[in-house]
């Protein structure tokens, strides 16, 4: 038997089918929705015997937050824009591609390294995969498990099958970029050093490049003994300050205030500080919601916000 929708329920529903036609599939909208596939099905065809009101709630309010989003002023562009430092980072990462072995990105918090990676990787999608480390992987197995997904290697609880089956899936050429690498141990930089030296004893290239904070360098350098293998295998290993931010990365972010003087000296004197770059686009956003993205404008609300 079919539930019977109320017209606010209807409206409801209208937004989901525009929903999952912008998206690949009704799963894939389901996981962006938080709800089961089977479940929004059964919420479509009117078969749904669950808390109807609980499923229709969560989806309106995901829809009002979706509705606010539109809404914003669109000064912002989330393309991707080459700064001075995430243009190197595409460049290493490239290098890293050709060259085989480990290289090293890092820096400091939102100078645009992930921003460089998810470039690259948009560029170089069939041949370059990408993982992110955090305190929950903190073993070899589960960085195995990490990389064994990402592939779409065989399943498997023993270590050395895992090894087996991403093997299968790697070839020549490709790049491994591991982001947040500062998380890694040392267990693990060596497991990923492994997988190179595999490919360089074929003679064959597989890149690995390390992305993070400079901490991933700091532990290598105070521990060259037992680094020394890693260390000795780095093609490139370089380090990027918030200092190293140029007023002419700004210009190209904010292009809209790019001939607005005190606008852009101010923001580039934000991204010096702890905000870096993903603060000051931040800033700018609030601004731009403001409707005011002077100098003015700026400061208010960077007042308002604690973010200078």
């Amino acid at each position: 038997m079919s539930y019977e929708y109320t017209e606010e329920q209807k409206v409801i529903l209208n937004k989901l089918e525009d929903f999952i036609r912008r998206k690949p599939s009704q799963k894939q909208a389901g996981l962006i929705l938080g709800i089961s596939d089977t479940t929004l099905s059964k919420l479509r065809n009117g078969t749904y015997n669950g808390d109807v009101e609980g499923q229709m709630k969560k989806l309106a309010d995901y829809f009002e937050i979706e509705d606010r989003r539109s809404e914003l002023p669109a000064n912002i562009s989330t393309d991707y824009v080459e700064t001075s430092i995430s243009g190197e980072i595409y460049d290493i990462l490239s290098l890293c591609q050709i060259k085989g072995g480990l290289s090293v990105a890092a820096g400091d918090a939102g100078i645009g390294k992930t921003k460089a990676v998810l470039k690259y990787l948009k560029d170089h999608p069939s041949n370059t995969i990408s993982i992110t480390m955090n305190t929950c992987f903190s073993s070899v197995k589960s960085l195995l498990k990490l990389i064994a997904k990402r592939v779409n290697a065989g399943k498997s609880r023993l270590q050395d099958e895992m090894w087996d089956s991403i093997l299968e899936k790697l070839s020549d050429g490709m790049l491994l970029i591991v982001d947040e690498a500062q998380f890694l141990t040392y267990g693990q930089i060596e497991a990923l050093r492994g997988f190179s030296d595999y490919f360089s004893d074929m003679g064959q290239t597989l890149g690995i490049a390390l992305v993070g904070n400079p901490k991933i360098l700091f532990m290598m350098e105070s521990r060259r003994n037992e680094f020394s293998q890693i260390i000795s295998r780095r093609k490139i290993a370089k380090v990027y300050e918030r200092s190293d931010i140029q007023i002419e990365d700004i210009q190209k972010l904010f292009p809209a205030s790019a001939d607005d003087k005190k606008a852009i000296d101010f923001l580039w004197r934000v991204s010096q500080t702890e905000q870096g770059i993903r603060g000051t686009v931040e800033l700018y956003k609030w601004a731009c919601q403001n409707n005011d993205c002077s100098y003015e404008g700026l400061v208010a609300v960077s007042e308002y916000t604690n973010i200078k």
